[in-house]
């Protein structure tokens, strides 16, 4: 708001324009003014000397005066006089002009003067606004110079905590590896023990029955009796034998006394353990086969879930069936028949599925996930266990380690993280130089699959690079036969590699006339008994390679209308599932 001596202020200013107006104004109509009275008063003397004309006035000496015309002079005087008053009349109309503009000026004076005050005010106004702002951009500023040194502060904090942390997990690692050793090494003392107590009651028990058998026993008749008439009955159709009593009673006391009794409490833990199951499915492992067969038709398709399809993994019982989707599920499947039938789905997931994996006793299931997770299920009552969370990018791989309470999971982050599945924690970090597609784990070994054409070896204790392979294209898949001296890579050269591990070389490149690698995460897989590769290509032909010749075998025309996206064998040979882009599921049989 406007103060009143800013108000007094304006006022004082619009009184001195209206007086320096009229001043203004009177100068330049002065002139004119004047000139107009001197008009008038020559035309009243011109008026009375018509009337009264003096005829005694002197004139001036001539030699010969001439006559005055007087009507002459009169007309003279009429036209001038007549001109003054046209001048007259003109001026007094450009007087009336220049009257109407002056008021017009007047009004835009008045509005320009009233527009000048209210900017001034906002002007005003602005200025204290633009000096508050500047007193909180100082107030600002000095506070992110204070955050950017606690930030400062705070990073090398975090980098001197981050090798004290890389310190404490190589030591926790060595830690883990001498409690484990130190674990085995009791086991196998116990085992000594064990078996040395039960020899020296078997040593106690024969001197025992030595005595029995040379030193009478007073015994009760009744008894006695009674053993001789069990003993006959057990001879049965046999024919009369020697009797002895203490048969029955040896082998019943070799059965009972010479277990220990841990060894009662691990057998019976067993037994309730194979008796639990998944809504009564057995998860129990099958024999392995012998000879894989090969697929020759389609004997069930359907659409498996609501997106894309990019994983799918038999049991290894291969009565089960497990496929991953973009839709944020992993569900399982029943064969019955020769068709699909969905059991369970599990739900957990932000995003979609990547990776599907079976631990060895088939009751729990690995998967990682587009949401930078991997995440753990129990199949015996299908609940999500945990979350393994850690990477920054999306989980391509996660798989189970031989010692099948650790995981391991690779990512696009450049990073392969085992897993302690006791305690849901990260246990080993492994930075590795490009981003990861799949990764196999050994005991002490995994082999990750990369982005820049190449396959990494790594000692998992160390989490050193142990060997490295080059390829042509972008590897999308890897996996290892049953005996782990074979691994079959995919690559996005459209091409399968099968290395031998024990002399680090490629023993045989797969290719074939029309197959084409659809996709980054592309699978591709041995049969059981790695006498066969399989992968699908990006129009949906299943392609069949012999890898002891490198010749195609077969290659199967079925369902898929797009890019297959992964393939499972059933350990058993029987079954293979593919399943593609656009939501099918294959179920493939030999007959």
């Amino acid at each position: 708001m406007a103060t009143p001596r800013s108000g007094t202020k304006w006022k004082r200013h619009i009184i001195v324009q209206l007086q320096h107006r009229d001043r203004y104004q009177k100068l330049h109509f002065e002139g004119l003014i004047l000139s107009y009275n001197q008009l008038l008063t020559k035309s009243d003397f011109v008026q009375l000397w018509r009337d009264k004309c003096d005829p005694h006035l002197p004139s001036a000496p001539s030699p010969s005066p001439e006559p005055v015309n007087v009507t002459e002079l009169q007309t003279r005087h009429q036209e001038k006089l007549n001109q003054l008053h046209q001048a007259n009349g003109e001026l007094a109309q450009e007087v009336f002009e220049l009257s109407k503009h002056r008021k017009r000026k007047e009004v835009e004076l008045q509005s320009t003067q009233s527009r000048l005050s209210e900017l001034e005010v906002k002007l005003g106004e602005l200025e204290a606004k633009r000096g508050r702002l500047q007193e909180r951009i100082d107030e600002l500023e000095k506070a992110n110079r204070e955050v950017k040194e606690e930030y400062d502060a705070l990073q090398q904090l975090y980098r001197s905590q981050w090798e004290q942390l890389r310190k404490k997990e190589v030591e926790g690692s060595e830690l883990i590896q001498n409690m484990i050793d130190i674990k085995a090494q009791a086991a196998e003392d116990l085992n000594y023990l064990n078996e040395k107590l039960k020899r020296i009651k078997q040593k106690n028990l024969e001197k025992d029955l030595a005595v029995v058998s040379t030193v009478p026993i007073a015994m009760n008749t009744d008894v006695f009796r009674q053993v001789q008439k069990l003993s006959t009955e057990e001879s049965g159709h046999q024919g009369t034998k020697s009797f002895k009593p203490f048969r029955n009673f040896r082998s019943a006391s070799l059965s009972l006394s010479t277990q220990p009794r841990f060894l009662q409490s691990f057998k019976g833990l067993l037994r309730k353990r194979s008796s639990t199951s998944f809504n009564n499915f057995d998860c129990s492992p099958t024999s392995f086969c012998s000879v894989a067969r090969v697929p020759a038709r389609v004997r069930h398709s359907l659409e498996a879930h609501d997106g894309e399809v990019n994983a799918v993994k038999f049991s290894p019982n291969s009565r089960l069936l497990a496929t991953g989707g973009s839709d944020r599920t992993v569900k399982l499947w029943d064969i019955v028949g020769g068709m699909l039938q969905k059991l369970k789905t599990l739900e957990g997931s932000n995003d979609g599925v990547t990776s599907i994996e079976f631990d060895p006793s088939g009751l729990q299931l690995l998967a990682g996930s587009y949401d930078n997770t991997a995440r753990l299920w129990s199949l015996k009552d299908c609940e999500l266990k945990c979350a393994l969370s850690g990477h920054s990018a999306k989980v391509t791989a996660a798989k189970f380690k031989f010692y099948y309470r650790e995981a391991v999971t690779g990512s696009h982050d450049r990073t392969i993280r085992i897993w302690d599945l006791n305690n849901i924690a990260c246990i080993k970090f492994i930075s590795v130089p490009s981003r990861c597609s799949d990764i196999v784990c050994l005991d002490y070994f995994i082999i990750s699959g990369h982005v820049d054409k190449k396959i990494r070896l790594w000692d998992s204790r160390a989490g050193m690079k142990t060997n490295e392979i080059s390829l042509q294209g972008k590897v999308t898949s890897l996996d290892i036969n049953s005996d782990w001296t074979q691994l079959l890579s995919c690559s996005r050269d459209d091409l399968l590699n099968v290395t031998d591990l024990r002399m680090n070389e490629i023993r045989q490149e797969l290719r074939a006339e029309g197959f084409k690698c659809g996709a980054d995460w592309t699978k591709a897989i041995f049969s059981p008994d790695g006498r066969y590769a399989i992968a699908g290509s990006s129009d949906g032909v299943l392609y069949v390679w012999d890898t002891l010749t490198g010749k195609l075998e077969t290659s199967l025309v079925g369902q898929h209308r797009s890019s297959i996206n992964a393939v499972s064998w059933s350990l058993s040979g029987e079954y293979v599932v593919s399943v593609d882009r656009s939501k099918m599921a294959n179920l493939w049989a030999d007959c």
